[in-house]
């Protein structure tokens, strides 16, 4: 009897796999600055559920890997912002019409992220190959929405590389999709 719950629990650890933590957030030393940079005043709302997400994705070795992408890259958004722009709120609500006003925001952005990773791997948990798909809607001071720009980056990692840094995938991928980010904008003549 005791053979078999230990067969059952162990089976059932197997088939659930675990999920190991990794960051997403890219060393914003090497976000690029836009080429021309705005006067315009601009906000970003990412809402609190946002926020609190915790996304499981696949690692190698039938391993899962974990991670808040919202939270992991809002510094990297942030930074993004204020190279192109000449100032940048983080707004609490996107219905504080008054905020908007007072602080003379021109744009809002609105960000929706979706990712993917996968490995090659069958001994070693860490993804090498990382997707970041950061879809970026602007809305103007009305609350409409004038502008969608979506990026992906790609990030792949290969074990020599990674045995320092289990998240590298993840970070070239969402650094990759930051900088198409800030072309975008440079692009956009927001």
């Amino acid at each position: 009897m005791k053979f078999l719950s230990t067969f059952t629990l162990f089976s059932a650890l197997l088939l659930s796999g675990c999920a190991h933590q990794i960051s997403l957030n890219p060393d914003n030393k090497n976000l690029n600055s836009a080429n021309e940079t705005s006067t315009a005043i601009v906000g970003y709302y990412i809402s609190d559920e946002d926020l609190k997400k915790q996304v499981k994705t696949p690692g190698g070795g039938g391993d899962n890997v974990s991670y808040k992408p919202y939270k992991d890259t809002e510094s990297a958004l942030y930074t993004t912002l204020s190279n192109k722009f000449n100032n940048v709120f983080k707004l609490e609500s996107l219905t504080d019409k008054k905020f908007l006003k007072d602080n003379n925001i021109k744009y809002v952005f609105v960000p929706k992220i979706t990712t993917n990773s996968s490995s090659d791997s069958l001994f070693t948990w860490p993804p090498t190959s990382f997707t970041f798909t950061l879809n970026c809607d602007t809305l103007n001071e009305e609350g409409v929405s004038i502008k969608v720009i979506e990026v992906t980056g790609e990030g792949k990692a290969e074990f020599e590389e990674f045995k320092n840094d289990f998240s590298l995938s993840a970070k070239r991928a969402t650094e990759e999709a930051f900088n198409m980010l800030v072309t975008e904008l440079d692009k956009s003549k927001l």
